[in-house]
């Protein structure tokens, strides 16, 4: 993982999402690819609402970014969002693992705090916890037979939506819209599926109701036949 940020998801249109830990630098930006990155990261943070989709991958080059957004506690229930940025060859099953791992000792320290906080980067001693867990899953020698034994499969991506970073920022697209598309399909396929049983209801009428009106006559000649 190159980076990661954690930031508080705006809570109406009106408000800008507040940045509230990071992980600090521990490589040279010899040509300045990381902070072209973190520009796209904080673009990313400024577009992320409510409803955007989680989890989810965008894609950028030879990199991607992964984040997830999950529930803090507190009587409004704010949402944090927790991004990565790996290359885009890193497995995605261990990169949202990594963030999973984030997410449950970032709420478990600071959750109660989350819907307080006015200062940006409240939480930047949290660092030491993602450089901690950042090492552990970026040592590939380690973990190079567990690579080839989690390689993802669709059970394992399936619900994670992808996107490419042009769509994303190129187009000035809002995260949101991935999440109306993606039900917007959801609609379509809930009203085929409809259709169709309603058309297989009716073909079934069709086919078996005159056998089974022949059936009642005949049972009720049968009837009066043998009284």
């Amino acid at each position: 993982m190159k980076f990661t940020l954690i930031f508080r998801v705006p809570a109406s249109a009106g408000q800008l999402p507040m940045p509230l830990a990071a992980s600090m630098d521990d490589e040279k930006d010899v040509n300045g690819e990381l902070e072209k990155f973190k520009g796209q990261a904080k673009k990313i943070m400024r577009q992320t609402s409510m409803t955007s989709p989680s989890p989810c991958t965008i894609e950028a080059g030879a990199y991607s970014f992964h984040y997830v957004i999950a529930e803090a506690p507190g009587p409004s229930t704010p949402k944090i969002c927790f991004l990565t940025l790996a290359e885009k060859s890193y497995p995605r099953r261990f990169a949202f693992d990594y963030l999973d791992d984030l997410q449950k000792e970032f709420l478990q320290l600071h959750g109660q705090q989350i819907e307080s906080v006015e200062r940006p980067y409240k939480f930047i001693t949290f660092d030491t916890f993602i450089q901690k867990t950042k090492k552990l899953y970026m040592d590939t020698r380690a973990n190079r037979n567990n690579l080839k034994m989690m390689s993802e499969d669709l059970r394992d991506i399936q619900g994670i939506m992808t996107k490419n970073i042009q769509e994303v920022l190129g187009r000035g697209e809002k995260l949101e819209t991935v999440t109306n598309r993606s039900s917007q399909l959801s609609m379509e396929t809930k009203r085929f599926k409809d259709k169709a049983t309603s058309l297989y209801r009716d073909l079934l009428l069709r086919q078996w109701a005159p056998i089974a009106v022949v059936l009642v006559v005949v049972c009720i000649l049968l009837w009066f036949f043998y009284r």
